[in-house]
């Protein structure tokens, strides 16, 4: 009798989610619903313990039915269960096609032969600020990135074990160890046996492998590896974020009423107020800079700027022009001004 009542249930979830996608689809309204929505509006009022479990599933339910979406094939870095596999899905949902490379200039490779219609690479950390192999890819090929992505990095504690006290063993990479020390000492968990290895993925593949051990790992790779998540979210700062670039290589067309953020490296002589100079440019044409930071490439020293504004606005253009040491990376949606 329950067993009907619950394909009763199943059934109406469904027409409900094909129902609610229509909606979504009429008015393009996909991109709109996002983790602010049901955190500010469909959860406000709603007695839910584990909000953000509650937010992932809706994110799927958007990407099932969007007759909308292009299966693409998408390269990311890193094993199976990376952060970066994690800003694949999250830019692109579940729908397309996803393969895993083991370096940033492979991924550049990739896309350079037109093997993948896009990669995910990290650009920077909160923490531990830009990501060098990426600045010297783009430095390398001819390629643009067409978008940006922003990842919350929450790790998890996830073993096989029943009860913490029977772990002896913990695998997880350095930074990973680092950013949850806090976690490590509240639970006694600082004078066991820590195991660095290449990725948090690997961690948690050792951690399913052996008896007596956990990983700190990332909630995709517990599940993909099987294991049990005993503690969510065990960072010592919350506020850890990573921001990846969408590569292409094809550039995408700019659109109207859309922000655009632009990203660019540019070589200056090594002489007295050439930086100042080339900063003022931009301060006469009323452009908003929000990033300036400097990357050492083989001796040589390269800007990575950021500022508001598309490559293809006329002031912009202008600049660009007036400078040959300019390695433009891309003009893409902006998500975020700053992490």
């Amino acid at each position: 009798m329950k067993k009907n009542i619950i394909e009763n249930i199943d059934n109406q979830i469904l027409d409900l989610i094909s129902q609610r996608n229509s909606l979504l689809s009429e008015e393009n309204l996909f991109e709109t619903f996002d983790k602010k929505h049901y955190e500010e509006i469909s959860l406000k009022e709603r007695n839910i313990k584990n909000k953000k479990k509650i937010i992932k599933l809706f994110k799927l339910i958007n990407s099932f039915e969007n007759t909308h979406s292009i299966i693409n094939k998408i390269l990311y870095l890193g094993p199976e269960g990376s952060y970066t596999q994690d800003a694949a899905i999250k830019k692109f949902g579940n729908e397309n096609q996803f393969f895993s490379i083991n370096s940033i200039n492979n991924l550049f490779e990739e896309i350079k032969k037109e093997n993948a219609t896009y990669a995910i690479i990290p650009i920077e950390n909160s923490l531990n600020g830009l990501v060098n192999d990426t600045l010297n890819a783009f430095l390398k090929y001819d390629l643009t990135a067409v978008g940006e992505i922003i990842l919350d990095i929450h790790h998890t504690f996830s073993s096989n074990c029943e009860n913490i006290s029977e772990i002896k063993t913990i695998y997880s990479k350095d930074i990973a160890f680092d950013q949850c020390s806090l976690f490590l000492e509240k639970y006694n968990l600082h004078n066991i046996e820590h195991i660095f290895v290449e990725s948090t993925t690997k961690a948690a593949k050792l951690a399913f492998e052996n008896p007596n051990s956990a990983a700190i790992c990332s909630n995709i790779a517990a599940f993909n590896n099987h294991l049990n998540v005993m503690f969510y979210d065990i960072e010592d700062n919350p506020s850890n974020k990573t921001r990846f670039f969408v590569l292409s290589k094809k550039d995408e067309k700019k659109e109207k009423n859309i922000d655009y953020k632009t990203s660019f490296l540019i070589e200056l002589p090594n002489i007295s107020g050439s930086l100042i100079d080339f900063l003022q440019i931009f301060k006469d044409e009323k452009i908003n800079l929000y990033k300036i930071k400097s990357h050492i490439t083989k001796g040589i020293s390269n800007f990575f700027i950021e500022f508001d504004g598309h490559k293809e606005d006329e002031n912009i253009k202008k600049i660009f022009k007036k400078y040959k040491n300019i390695k433009i990376i891309g003009s893409y949606k902006k998500e975020i001004d700053d992490i």
